[in-house]
Order: C-alpha cells, then structure tokens, then sequence
C-alpha cells in the first residue's frame, strides 16, 4: 500500500504537491491527514517552526504501516539543517520499519535521490543518469502550473492577440537580486536592449552584500534597478505573491521571456523553479538562464527551445553559460522588432507546442521504477 499524508508544509496559496502524484491504480492510494493538518500546513504546529520529526513519527505510528508498504510526506517534517542527519534517520527507521520513506520537496532542501528505504524527490536532480531514471523524480513546478486555476484559460487569453505587433522585444522579470542576475541585468542595460525590453528587477531579498560591489556597481544599482510588478514588502512577506503565475500583460506585449533561474548549477545537476517552465505558459520564446544542460533536458522533454535563434549549446561552467546567455542577448538586439516578430509568428506553432506538452504533464508513481525497501531488521 502507498500512503500519502496529505500535509504540504509551508504551501501558501499553491496547488499541494499531494494533489499532483498519482498511481496507475487509485486504489493502491490511502490518503492520511491529521486533525492539526491545518497548523502543519502553515508550519505553526504547536507555535513552532518545522522540523516536526516527532510529529511524522506519530502519524506512522498512527499509519501502522506493513512491511513493504510506501509512506509519502513532506521533507520539511525532518531535520535538514545538518549534514546527512535526515538521510540517516530516514534509512534507520525504513530498515527498522521494512518501509519505504518518500520525502518530497517542494523546493531544493535535497537533490533527487533513491536507496532502498527512502527517496527525496526535489526541483534539483542529476540529468547524467538515464533518462528514464530522471523520470522518476517528482519535479514539482513541472507539474504543478496544469493544476491552478488559471491554467485552462491561458489560450482564450493569449489566442486573440497572438499575431499583434508588440511594443517591446522581450521581458526580464528578476525576483531575489543575485550577483549572475545583476551581471545580466547591466549587461542587457549597457548594450541598449532595456529600452526594447519590460525590465524588473526586486531588491526585497539579496543574496550578497552590497560591500561586495565597487562603488560605480553600487552607485548604478542605485539609480538604474526600475521595480515594477513588485508586492509590497508586507505583503510579501505574508506570502501574498505567485510567481507560478507569468506577467501577462508584459508577456503578450514582448515576443522573448527571458528567465533567469534560481540557481545555476555545474554538470550534471540541474535546479528547476517555477520560472522555467513559465514561457511556455505565457507562449513566448524561451530563453533560459540555468544549470548546465538545462536546455537539452527541456528539449528531450519535448519543448521547442528556439535552438535555431540562440546558441542553446551546453556550456559547463558558470562563466561559460553567462557569456552564452550574454551572447543570444547579443542576437535579440541586433533584430528589429519587425525581424522579431517574424520569427515569431513563423514559429508559433511551435509555441503552441510548448503549451500543450505543458497540458500534458502528469506524475504517475510506479514503485517498481525505484529500489524495493529492504526487510524489517
């Protein structure tokens, strides 16, 4: 039996992960919730920020699972500031048990992993493995963006406007201010192309220190950084923002959506948010920012990449992907907004592609396609 508590720690206002994975028989699914689901939910249990081991450990009690049997649940029940410490806890109780543990990020707390008795499913994964192996990680912003509310409608709003000539050339909508970002972002600024381009650009979060700069970098922050689009602080903080959602209005006036991952890793890891998968939402041509071979992993999925336009070839290191990147920025300026356009329209077919694959998303969890738990000790 495969049981699932339903407990999406710290969700906010997003679809729950547990909506999102299914099995090729409902019936081999037991959902199991907790009367104090709703305080787990907002990781206020007992006033406290999570982990809540002690709780997880009840909930299996509670379960009374069997030999063999899978319990699937949120990472943010476990201990995951110290090294290794949730990795062992998670194969002794599974040996002790004869279970399998499934811990599932909605984030990067773990790098997609399996062993005999646990597995961590996480936006951050290993592409040198099989494909098929890739496969079988829960990836949750791929298959979250067909479950809101929102997402059915995406065609009967864009269709109508899919051949009007835009203003801009592409967009740059930038959330938490990292150094890769910000070299993007004057980059794009010193060649001229913001003036074509929607620019934002928040600097609510930061993950270095402006010491770091030299004065010229941080005089030009000052006065250069437009903030558009941006959720007041308080509101911010509440956790009243959805980046799942793209900027439409600044979408459909601009042909290219320029996205900047969350991180970049070296090969062979590869980090996916929420933002990549957005252009294909918001039927733009893709140009993405991210981990090495972060465009080949999207094209085995399926989606049209504009291979034909951008230099989209694998670099390795960080610098190598930033030049890249600075490079097919290069392009885009180059083109007028007419060449832009033309492109655009001759491949929106394949846009529209990008679209329907994303419709067609789903997770089915087969637990033959991962190492068995091994037998109670």
């Amino acid at each position: 039996m495969i049981y699932i508590i339903k407990h999406h720690i710290k969700k906010g206002s997003y679809v729950a992960w547990y909506d999102l994975i299914t099995t090729q028989n409902e019936s081999d699914i037991t959902y199991w919730e907790s009367t104090d689901r709703e305080d787990i939910e907002r990781g206020k249990l007992n006033k406290k920020e999570p982990p809540y081991v002690d709780a997880l450990e009840q909930h299996i009690k509670e379960i009374n699972p069997k030999p063999m049997d899978i319990i699937i649940f949120d990472i943010k029940y476990l201990e995951l500031e110290i090294p290794n410490e949730c990795e062992s806890y998670l194969n002794k109780l599974g040996k002790k048990l004869g279970i399998k543990l499934v811990a599932v990020s909605d984030d990067v707390f773990r790098g997609y992993f399996d062993s005999d008795n646990y597995t961590f499913f996480s936006n951050l994964f290993d592409t040198k493995s099989s494909f098929s192996e890739t496969s079988n990680n829960f990836n949750y912003y791929r298959y979250r963006a067909t479950k809101e509310s929102y997402f059915n409608s995406i065609p009967e709003l864009i269709t109508p406007f899919q051949y009007n000539i835009r203003e801009k050339k592409m967009n740059m909508i930038i959330g938490v201010d990292k150094k890769e970002r910000f070299e993007v972002f004057k980059y794009t600024h010193n060649i001229g192309l913001d003036k074509e381009s929607y620019m934002s650009y928040s600097a609510f979060c930061s993950t270095y220190d402006d010491s770091e700069l030299s004065d010229s970098l941080r005089k030009w922050k000052g006065e250069h950084i437009p903030k558009i689009l941006d959720t007041p602080i308080e509101k911010s903080l509440e956790g009243n923002v959805n980046p799942q959602i793209p900027p439409f209005p600044y979408c459909m006036n601009s042909y290219v959506s320029c996205i900047l991952e969350t991180q970049i890793h070296p090969s062979p890891e590869i980090h996916l948010s929420e933002k990549s998968w957005n252009p294909f939402l918001s039927h733009n041509i893709p140009l993405i920012l991210g981990s090495s071979g972060i465009n080949q992993y999207l094209k085995k999925l399926g989606f049209w990449m504009a291979g034909d336009l951008f230099d989209i070839s694998r670099q390795e290191t960080e610098e190598e992907i930033i030049k890249q990147y600075k490079s097919n920025l290069d392009i885009i300026n180059k083109m007028s907004n007419e060449d832009l356009r033309e492109y655009y329209t001759l491949h929106y077919h394949h846009i529209e592609q990008n679209y329907k694959i994303m419709k067609k998303q789903k997770f089915i969890y087969n637990k033959l396609n991962y190492k068995q738990p091994k037998s109670i000790i």
